[in-house]
């Protein structure tokens, strides 16, 4: 893995793991939501439960911003990818205590859901960012 990937090459590798975390999360927020695990009554902003819409936007978003970091690490280090490896890891694991204390009356396996898309959204980035670097 010492070849230096170009932006092309990252912005791609992000896009399609912006598209496939795009899916899955879907899926998994309409599965949850039709087995009441996602509920209507935990408000994720003030008297809004949480619909698809944030669910797309964060899967997307991370995905595309992660990758644009990432061609900073490429570009400036030796190690970009495992550097980046390093920081993504621990700001998904760090985000895992976020729907506990940013939603009030969230139950356990609503936050546990929601850190879950957390850990597609990344595990989803670093796959194909290190496909494509093969």
């Amino acid at each position: 893995m010492n070849t230096k990937l170009n932006f092309k090459q990252i912005i791609t590798a992000g896009a399609i793991a912006a598209g496939v975390s795009l899916v899955i999360n879907a899926i998994l927020f309409f599965i949850f939501k039709a087995v009441g695990v996602i509920a209507d009554d935990i408000f994720i902003q003030p008297n809004q439960p949480l619909t698809i819409v944030p669910i797309l936007i964060s899967s997307i978003m991370p995905s595309l911003v992660g990758a644009c970091i990432f061609f900073l690490f490429e570009k400036y280090s030796k190690n970009g990818f495992k550097i980046f490896s390093i920081i993504a890891l621990t700001l998904m694991v760090l985000s895992f205590v976020n729907p506990f204390m940013g939603i009030p009356g969230i139950t356990i396996a609503y936050g546990i859901v929601l850190d879950v898309m957390h850990v597609v959204v990344a595990l989803s980035l670093l796959y194909f960012l290190k496909r494509a670097k093969k």
